[in-house]
């Protein structure tokens, strides 16, 4: 893969601001990548549920494949310079560049190397189909992992049924690292009633904000804050309070939000009964939820994985846990093995995020060469 055509395509997809409810840009990257294959006679499947756009690219028509790859387009907002790649030296800067428009663009080339090789612009006539891999293999692109996922990989696994014997989402961890847990996401509004009364007559009242502010002091003696990345505990954020209708009033009403990310040997019912325990009148709600992520090592989709990163790499791989969420958790739960592993960068989520250019020409060269041995 040439390193400045990989550069070319992933300053393309950076410089659409797929942010959440952006339908053109979304529409126009979409497109984009349906040109970038068109002359390839690789098949182009698109479906929507709920306004998210998914596209499967696949070397096959069969939902039963032997690989999916797996990737988002989907982004945070960010600042209109963000969404224009920098290059410094090897490092590309800008929005997407790690999460995940980088490994989106490896795996696009990706597939077009294996099964479709064009020796000139991506769409033009020139292509040479070069089938050397016999296995059935897709790449899914989603729109809407940064929301859940519901509505993407959810979707194409649970109401459309592809499956596989093994997914790559290369979507949680760094350095290359492989991802053997991932925390599950409980988003919960917990509402208290209180008292109402004149902020003069504070004794006739009940504060429901601090009634909740107390009730979560109690959360947090039980899930205690983790002291950094290596500290692997469940985990509640206070991430927002409502309460109050006039600054002269007691409120007699107040909810509280938290973002509570859980390990995978806990489950949600189990952290709703403990919240529950602490306050019986109190109403809880679930905003969200998607299960924690914990793969086989020992598997050998896995094994083979590990040996053939590691002979590329030279070196051992790392086996971590991970705080984030990805979609790999949808295929675990259909007992899909799934691999993660990023290439070198950082900074998602914020106006530093940064990859290696090269770190991600490795990574493909680990996909090509596990496509070919597996």
């Amino acid at each position: 893969m040439n390193m400045q055509n990989l550069l070319k395509l992933i300053s393309a997809l950076v410089a659409f601001k797929t942010v959440y409810l952006n339908n053109q840009e979304f529409n126009n990257c979409f497109d984009y990548i349906k040109f970038f294959f068109s002359k390839s006679d690789l098949y182009i499947k698109e479906y929507e549920f709920n306004g998210s756009k998914s596209l499967i690219v696949s070397n096959s028509e069969s939902k039963n494949l032997d690989v999916i790859f797996c990737g988002h387009i989907d982004v945070v907002p960010a600042q209109d310079t963000l969404f224009y790649v920098k290059q410094d030296g090897d490092i590309l800067r800008g929005r997407g560049v790690s999460d995940m428009k980088g490994q989106v663009a490896v795996m696009m080339q990706l597939m077009l190397e294996c099964f479709a090789i064009s020796d000139t612009d991506p769409g033009s006539k020139n292509v040479k189909k070069t089938n050397n891999i016999n296995k059935k293999v897709a790449l899914f692109l989603t729109s809407d992992e940064e929301r859940g996922g519901f509505d993407g990989v959810n979707r194409l696994l649970n109401d459309l049924n592809y499956s596989a014997k093994v997914a790559i989402v290369p979507d949680g961890g760094f350095n290359f690292s492989l991802v053997e847990q991932a925390k599950g996401v409980l988003q919960i509004k917990i509402t208290q009633k209180g008292k109402g009364a004149h902020s003069s007559e504070l004794y006739l009242g009940e504060n429901a904000i601090l009634k909740l502010l107390d009730m979560y002091k109690k959360i947090i003696s039980i899930y205690v804050l983790p002291k950094n990345s290596l500290d692997y505990k469940t985990s509640a954020n206070l991430s927002k309070i409502e309460g109050g209708d006039s600054l002269n009033r007691v409120p007699d009403s107040a909810s509280i939000f938290l973002d509570i990310r859980y390990t995978p040997d806990q489950n949600m019912n189990d952290i709703l009964h403990a919240i529950k325990n602490i306050e019986k009148e109190i109403d809880v709600e679930i905003l969200a939820h998607g299960n924690a992520f914990k793969i086989d090592k020992n598997n050998e989709f896995i094994r083979n994985f590990l040996s053939i990163s590691g002979d590329i790499l030279r070196r051992d791989i790392d086996i971590i846990n991970c705080n984030t969420a990805s979609d790999g958790r949808f295929f675990t739960q259909k007992n899909i093995p799934c691999i993660i592993m990023n290439p070198i960068g950082g900074g998602i989520h914020s106006d530093e995020e940064f990859v290696y250019l090269n770190s991600l020409i490795l990574l493909k060269n680990i996909y090509k060469k596990y496509l070919e041995k597996v």
